[in-house]
């Protein structure tokens, strides 16, 4: 069976619960001899592993369960807090460390653990995609090697996340970019290239949250410096929209429509992000004829 399908997946942290819904109608129908390669980023990058580990359908148990009942997700952040974190970064240069990867590593290595060996073995290609620091510039990195610390590189986004030991690369989303757009899908028009989007990226829902984004770079360049700060502002529209794969003959667009932010915590709203996904997911691959 040729290899023809080439698998996008954005972030958005508990937003990523749409993706973990599209990946679990992929695994049941068993689409893993037909894809190709898959690029990933944050938790888009989390739940392509469990797809390639064989388990995309604990992504919805995890991301409420897990990621929110059990652990102190963006949890206790009183104004006082959030003052003393504020002052902590721009005086000390203190990290909010808000977000604990390290709990991330423990939940996929004991507490609902990956395949590890299934998905270094896999045939499908799997790059997510990270940033670094030092150079400015995104990457693709090999995520079957190395897999847990690769998922926690495309996950860390200074200030907010907190590890023990430092990652070296971080996450891909922090500056904006059109990678996906240039780098994958224009230079692959002979494959059949499903994007799934966490949440529908617009140029007007982009404009919509300038001011806190403004907010959330001035934090960014306090940490990672002047240079980042100042790319970034110049890249601040710089995604790939929905609107901007329409040219893409090849490409074909999933998105939630429930309205989910990243920091969602409504029990509801999260499952039926991820049954839209699932639903969605399973009316991509009948429009595709790989179901009936």
């Amino acid at each position: 069976m040729k290899r023809d399908i080439i698998l996008i997946m954005e972030g958005g942290t508990i937003q990523g619960v749409f993706s973990s819904g599209v990946m679990t109608a992929f695994q049941k129908h068993n689409i893993r001899p037909r894809i190709h390669s898959i690029y990933a980023v944050s938790s888009g990058a989390h739940n392509a592993a469990y797809f390639l580990s064989g388990n995309s359908e604990v992504g919805q148990e995890i991301y409420y369960d897990y990621l929110l009942r059990r652990h102190s997700f963006l949890k206790h952040l009183s104004a006082k807090v959030i003052i003393k974190k504020i002052l902590g970064l721009f005086f000390l240069g203190k990290s909010f460390d808000v977000i604990d990867l390290e709990y991330i590593r423990d939940l996929e290595i004991n507490i609902i653990p990956l395949n590890l060996e299934r998905i270094k073995n896999t045939p499908i290609k799997f790059y997510v995609r990270v940033f670094d620091p030092k150079t400015r510039k995104n990457l693709f990195v090999d995520a079957r090697e190395h897999t847990i610390e690769r998922l926690l590189q495309s996950s860390k986004v200074p200030p907010y996340a907190y590890t023990k030991h430092d990652t070296g690369y971080i996450d891909g989303g922090v500056m904006p970019c059109r990678d996906f757009l240039t780098k994958v899908v224009k230079k692959n028009t002979d494959k059949t290239i499903i994007y799934i989007f966490n949440d529908k990226k617009t140029i007007k829902k982009v404009t919509k949250q300038i001011l806190p984004d403004l907010i959330d770079v001035i934090f960014k360049t306090r940490f990672l410096g002047l240079r980042y700060g100042l790319k970034h502002l110049f890249n601040i529209y710089s995604y790939t929209y929905v609107s901007s794969l329409k040219d893409q003959k090849h490409t074909h667009v999933l998105y939630d429509e429930t309205g989910n932010s990243k920091r969602e915590k409504n029990k509801a709203k999260i499952y039926s992000a991820y049954k839209l996904g699932y639903a969605k997911g399973e009316a991509m691959l009948k429009e595709l004829n790989i179901i009936k």
